[in-house]
């Protein structure tokens, strides 16, 4: 699955004008960065709720924005947490971590690309 889906960049530059991906890209990667330092900080007092929150969130954002393997661990984790499947906190800790981190060296690379 790709971790930056170029179509879907294409796509949202023509419904939104070139000129505005890298301010919104801007704002992803915030978003990004929030969930890595929160994850992270290893400070959570309900990491499985944390977890389920940020995955609902991503679901729609890595969408609009073409990560698709963000998008679809976080459609998993949701899927989980809708059907009461249980969360393990520190295997998908790691694996939505590492896929962020994946995700926001890819972005910041297309980020400034697209400011050159």
């Amino acid at each position: 699955m790709n971790i930056l889906n170029q179509q879907k960049i294409k796509e949202l530059a023509g419904e939104i004008g070139e000129e505005n991906v890298p301010v919104l890209l801007d704002i992803f990667l915030g978003e990004l960065k929030m969930y890595i330092d929160s994850l992270s900080s290893g400070s959570l007092p309900d990491v499985p709720q944390y977890l389920a929150e940020i995955s609902h969130a991503l679901k729609s954002s890595a969408a609009s924005f073409g990560a698709d393997k963000l998008c679809g661990y976080a459609h998993d984790i949701d899927a989980r947490v809708k059907s009461k499947k249980n969360i393990d906190e520190v295997e998908d800790t790691l694996e939505i971590l590492a896929i962020l981190k994946e995700t926001q060296v890819e972005y910041l690379a297309l980020l400034n690309q697209l400011q050159a």
